[in-house]
This record gives C-alpha cells, sequence and structure tokens, in this order.
C-alpha cells in the first residue's frame, strides 16, 4: 500500500515507490528502492518535498501526509448553526457615514501593515505576530462599531492591485461574518487574523507561478497548492499563534463535499472557522480582478456560493453569510427603476431590497455633480409617484465608474 510521507519524516529501511516530481527530473537510477542509508534521505530531501512509500516493501513512518487530521471547531458557532441563539447581539454604534472616516484610517493602516508585513516575510524575516494583531485591531472595532461603513471604503479603494488588497478583503468581510454570527470578540479577532493570513505560504511558492495570467500546468498546480503546508509549517515555527488561525490556514482549500485539499476533508471534519475562510475566500476571489480573472458583479458571485451550497460549502453558513451581506453588498453597482446607477452604501437589516444607496448617475448614464443619498426604506418612490427598486446589480466598473474616485470627490 502506498501512503503519501513527507521527505523529512523518511527513516532507513522505507521502501521508496513514487515521488513527487517525474523520476527522470531527479538523479534516481532506480524507480523504486529500499532506503539503506542517510545519504540516501538526505539526496530525497534534496529533490523532494514529499514522496510515496510502500508499506508492504518496506517500514512504515510514524505520520503520513494523507492522514486526515481530527481538528477541533467552535462548538457554540457550531451549535448557532444548528439552530441555537447567537452568544453576542451587536448593535450600530455608530452610522455608516460617521464611521466612514475611521474606517478609511483603519482600512490604510491595516494595507499599509499588512504589505509591510508581507514584505518582511519575502525578505526572510520572522513572522511578526503582534504586527498581525495591531494590523487588524483598527478593522475590527471599525466593524464591530458599524458593519457597513469599512467594507463600503474598501470598496471604494478596491485597485487591479491583488497583492495585498484579498488579504485585506478578506480579513474585513471576516470580521462582519464573525459580527453577525454572534462571535466573542477574541475569536472574531483570531477569524481576522487567520483569514489575513490565509495565503502566507505564498511567499515561499515561486512568483513565476504566483504570476502566471495562464492556466498552470499539473505540476505548477501541485505547487500553488504547497502554499497551504508552507502556511502551516510557518505559522507552528512563530510563537503566540492561537491554534484556531493555524487551522484556518490549514483548511480554507478543503471543500464541504469533500473536494478540497490537502486532506480532503469534509463536512464537519473541517473547523467552522475554516468552513467560513472558503466562502468568504471565495467569494472576494470571484469579485476581485487578478491575473487570473476578470471580477464578476458580487450578486452574481452570492448566485454562485449559494448554487454550490452543500457541495462546495455548508448550506446553513451559506444562508448566514447571504443574510450579512445582504441581496446587493455594500459596495456593489446598481441600477434603478428610473435608469439611474448607485452604489450600495449600507445595508437594510430589516429590509433586505431597500438598502442605502449613494446615486452616481442619472437616467441617462450621466454622473452626478452632487452625488444624492437615497434610502429606499424611507424613498420609496420616484419624482413621479412610480415605486423606487433596485432591477439589477452590475458588474464593478460598468459604465466606466471608478470606486476610487469617490472619495475622492
Amino acid at each position: 500500500m502506498e501512503r503519501k510521507v513527507s521527505t523529512i519524516d523518511l527513516k532507513v529501511g522505507m521502501h521508496v515507490a513514487n515521488l513527487d516530481r517525474p523520476w527522470l527530473d531527479t538523479p534516481f537510477l532506480l524507480q523504486g528502492f529500499i532506503i539503506e542509508k542517510e545519504e540516501d534521505i538526505q539526496a530525497l530531501q534534496q529533490h523532494c518535498k514529499y514522496v510515496f512509500i510502500d508499506t508492504e516493501k518496506g517500514d512504515e513512518a510514524t505520520s503520513y501526509l494523507d492522514d486526515k487530521p481530527t481538528l477541533p471547531s467552535n462548538q457554540y458557532v457550531e451549535e448557532f448553526l444548528e439552530g441555537g441563539t447567537k452568544r453576542v447581539n451587536y448593535e450600530e454604534k455608530q452610522s455608516a457615514f460617521h464611521e466612514l472616516p475611521a474606517a478609511e484610517v483603519a482600512l490604510e493602516s491595516a494595507t499599509n501593515k499588512v504589505a509591510m508585513i508581507m514584505d518582511n516575510l519575502k525578505a526572510g524575516d520572522n513572522l511578526d505576530v503582534g504586527a498581525v494583531r495591531n494590523a487588524v485591531q483598527p478593522v475590527l472595532e471599525s466593524v464591530i462599531r458599524n458593519s457597513d461603513a469599512l467594507l463600503w471604503v474598501s470598496e471604494m479603494q478596491k485597485k487591479d492591485e491583488y497583492t495585498y488588497a484579498h488579504s485585506i478583503d478578506n480579513c474585513a468581510l471576516g470580521i462582519a461574518f464573525g459580527r453577525h454570527l454572534g462571535l466573542y470578540k477574541e475569536d472574531m479577532r483570531n477569524l481576522a487574523m487567520g483569514l489575513l493570513l490565509m495565503d502566507v505560504g505564498k511567499v515561499k511558492v515561486d512568483d513565476g507561478i504566483l504570476n502566471k495570467a495562464g492556466t498552470l500546468t499539473v505540476e505548477e498546480f501541485d505547487k500553488m497548492k504547497e502554499h497551504v503546508h508552507h502556511g502551516v509549517d510557518l505559522l507552528r515555527n512563530t510563537p503566540g499563534i492561537n491554534e484556531s488561525i493555524i487551522h484556518i490556514v490549514l483548511t480554507h482549500h478543503e471543500r464541504y463535499d469533500g473536494s478540497g485539499y490537502p486532506h480532503g476533508l469534509k463536512g464537519k471534519q473541517v473547523p467552522v472557522f475554516g468552513r467560513i475562510a472558503a466562502i468568504i475566500d471565495c467569494y472576494t476571489a470571484m469579485t476581485s480582478t487578478s491575473i487570473y480573472r476578470t471580477a464578476i458583479a458580487p450578486h452574481k458571485a452570492l448566485q454562485t456560493i449559494y448554487n454550490w451550497r452543500n457541495k462546495y460549502f455548508q448550506d446553513e453558513l451559506v444562508e448566514q453569510f447571504l443574510q450579512c451581506v445582504g441581496v446587493y453588498p455594500t459596495g456593489s453597482l446598481v441600477e434603478m427603476s428610473t435608469g439611474e446607477v448607485g452604489m450600495i452604501m449600507a445595508q437594510n437589516r430589516v429590509q433586505r431590497l431597500k438598502p442605502k444607496i449613494m446615486m452616481l448617475l442619472d437616467e441617462n448614464k450621466r454622473p452626478y455633480e452632487v452625488s444624492k443619498i437615497v434610502d429606499l426604506s424611507i424613498d420609496a418612490t420616484d419624482t413621479s409617484g412610480v415605486d423606487l427598486s433596485i432591477i439589477t446589480g452590475l458588474k464593478a466598473g460598468a459604465y466606466d465608474i471608478d470606486p476610487s474616485k469617490i472619495l475622492e470627490d
């Protein structure tokens, strides 16, 4: 029987049946051999991250990479998803409008700190846990005061640059979702830090693979998937990291039906924070422009996630996520029944189809000289007395709208 083993765990007496790369790409003459001396192990470690050993032809290992780990979950969140009550009910302490200045400062500070953290890691420095916590804290405090303002600012400042924006988007949306689920503040912080660090292992992946615009080859994709183990190894060697943060990094590519990686965990074998991370990572990837894809409209991304419930994502978590972000998420563009185009500025938690909207274009798709704010729960009709409503969501950049210019105006 062949089992997958890290080359770190190899011992004399094991039978190497296969490598993590073609045999011809290595100096080994035999395709399958018994490890007879320490020099054999050193040679394998030089060329391979992992190998497959035949446990019927040689000795067994003490641990295997294809073992499915047993990971603890957050029990009070599990109970809530099964029909229980929230542990914490957060109230809006500030309107979205009044929270905007603090949200801008928090987002700018977090972006700068994350850029510094990642650049230091690429330069070979150790991960600074205190810096990660300091990056998350102002974002956490802002979203606790108001769950819309920072998400709105994040969309306003979104650029085509994907490197750090994806991590920040994950963090901010994760805090908003954690707030919606009623997480304790410390658990929300751990969730946010895990989401911020999900892809930290990519600092160990070759830039040629990370920046490749075309489809990755099977071998390249295998290399890309190694970022999970790179990230886990990095965090395990970093003092002060909560275990739940490591589990988020380990499981954010697992899927509810067992089709994910690296361990093919299924259902609740994946801790609930890992299941949350999978949804958020997928949503922010679909709604962001990168070298791999063009962003799609947020409402279409939500429809896709909804269609994937009980396949890739847990049904109950998908339902809660849709409740959290709304039918048309904060920061998304919409077209009105009048022909006007606006951007969702704040959600209506009671009437999901009646959010607060900043109108940007008139019925002829010409920019307003002064943007106007419309609250559909109050402004129910247009100037002619006809019902005012959203007729469709629009993709980012529709009608050449540049969100980053809105905050400058």
